[in-house]
């Protein structure tokens, strides 16, 4: 807008509207002039919305499509003597003030996708866009795009990708109904059932491993030979090597249920999987590989007679280090609750973020770690690599206490490099927490939509049978049950059991 608080603004803008009318001077000191001091005006209506502006105006950029006479000769109402354009008028008044003024400000109410669309349509580029504005249009961008990367990644990780519907047969149907029930838990209630049990089965499989390391389900090698020896018939070989104790029988017995569980399930999945190369690929899959190793090596030491050599012992020892994978099936549940692959789609889609943090921290740690060093006696602190520990754990706002200032100086540095993390965590962490709970409240609606659409691809369904059978029925010449006798209606049922009526029979 013009000058209209400063007197000097508005003599000067005076001055210049005589000497070159149409010129105006803006807040900004930017000089524009409008070309038309005719009549020479056009009338263009915006979904409604009548404008009136001069023609000289429309043509001020080249590059917009206003400025193209073809352009506006195909929108022209002849019975009006306007040109008509069905289109947000929102978006065109700032488009309209963008030709009058040459900046460009957009409407902070209106969603970023709707006005670059009338943007493109209207010709006008988006790098016309003031700062003040573009702040806002680019993260509405850059979201579109984060929310279109993460529903793609979500199908993927989730397994909701179908096979070919193009393909024929009772095998692709049996495989796609298969497919469905091992990674779509919402797909039917048998998908629900297995759901349930492949999340009881991870939770034993933990639970097994966790108890072995306990001293109540330890059961001594002496003990169990007493017993043995005492009894009649021999108890069965349950000792592994890189433990000192045997397993017990019951945790034994689940380990090897959950073995037997974990094996079908991953030959079912490879067998049925869509893409072969893509079930390698997910990591998940891998996990359970990795998971399987130890037990199928573990199984195949307790049924061998011969697998009592040093050799042999050190090869089992070395792949039960694999057992770790066990604990990693946790992420299985992520296929059943959104809310766990979220954060670790969060966590990796924040990877600058993190790296970010990351530089800060090892730029702190180097700092601090060596004023401390020289703040400090050699028998706190006795190298600065020792002292990165310190940093590290007192930036984070830990602090262990192993090792800690004790001069006036070094209280100084600690004080500086706790503040220092303070700044640091609260810097960082608030990216994380709005990218969490953006792609969150993504994931659960798009989980909405997707029952939605399910259940009205099922009433479709139910409706489309209905009429099949309502075409049946009036044709007469199908039954229910596939039959080719007549349908008696419920109104020939009743005339038929009322001859009174005088209505034949």
């Amino acid at each position: 807008m013009p000058f209209s608080n400063n007197k000097r603004g508005q003599e000067d803008s005076g001055i210049l509207h005589a000497l070159m009318p149409g010129a105006n001077i803006y807040y900004n000191g930017k000089i524009v002039i409008n070309h038309s001091t005719s009549n020479d005006t056009r009338v263009l209506n915006i979904g409604g919305t009548r404008f009136e502006t001069y023609a000289d105006t429309l043509r001020r950029y080249p590059h917009t499509r206003l400025a193209d006479d073809r352009f506006l000769k195909r929108h022209y109402r002849e019975e009006s003597k306007e040109y008509f354009f069905d289109h947000d008028p929102e978006v065109f008044k700032a488009v309209l003030q963008y030709l009058r003024t040459g900046e460009l400000h957009l409407p902070a109410s209106m969603c970023g996708a709707s006005v670059k669309t009338e943007l493109e349509f209207w010709g006008v580029e988006e790098g016309d866009i003031e700062d003040c504005c573009w702040l806002n249009y680019n993260s509405w961008a850059q979201t579109m795009e984060s929310l279109k990367k993460l529903e793609q990644d979500r199908k993927v990780s989730m397994g909701t990708y179908n096979y070919d519907p193009i393909e024929s047969g009772k095998w692709p149907k049996i495989r796609n109904y298969c497919w469905q029930i091992l990674n779509n838990p919402h797909w039917s209630i048998g998908a629900k059932i297995y759901g349930a049990v492949s999340i009881l089965m991870v939770f034993l499989s933990i639970l097994s491993f966790v108890c072995q390391t306990h001293e109540y389900f330890q059961v001594p090698v002496n003990a169990s030979t007493d017993s043995s020896n005492s009894s009649s018939q021999p108890t069965p070989k349950l000792h592994l090597p890189w433990s000192e104790d045997n397993v017990h029988p019951g945790l034994y017995i689940i380990d090897l249920l959950c073995f037997f569980f974990f094996l079908l399930e991953i030959i079912a999945r490879f067998t049925f999987h869509p893409s072969k190369l893509r079930f390698f690929l997910r990591p998940i899959n891998v996990i359970d590989l990795l998971a399987l190793v130890p037990d199928v090596v573990a199984y195949s030491y307790l049924l061998d007679e011969s697998s009592s050599s040093d050799a042999v012992k050190g090869v089992v020892i070395f792949v039960s280090l694999l057992r770790i994978a066990r604990v990693l099936r946790i992420f299985r549940l992520m296929r059943y609750f959104p809310g766990l692959w979220t954060l670790g789609y969060t966590l990796k889609s924040s990877l600058n973020e993190l790296l970010l943090m990351l530089m800060f921290l090892i730029i702190g740690m180097l700092v601090y770690s060596s004023l401390i060093y020289y703040a400090e006696e050699r028998d706190n602190f006795p190298s600065i690599p020792r002292a990165f520990w310190w940093a590290l754990i007192t930036m984070t706002t830990v602090g262990y206490g192993d090792m800690y200032p004790v001069t006036n100086l070094g209280y100084f540095v600690g004080s500086m490099t706790a503040v220092s993390g303070l700044l640091l965590i609260g810097f960082i962490v608030p990216v994380l927490v709005n990218n969490f709970i953006l792609y969150y409240n993504h994931t659960e609606c798009a989980l909405v939509r997707e029952k939605r659409r399910d259940k009205r691809v099922q009433r479709e369904k139910r409706k489309q049978k209905m009429f099949e059978r309502l075409n049946a029925d009036k044709n007469g010449n199908v039954s229910v049950d596939g039959s080719s006798s007549p349908i008696i209606t419920a109104k020939e049922s009743k005339l038929n059991s009322n001859p009174g009526n005088g209505v034949p029979i």
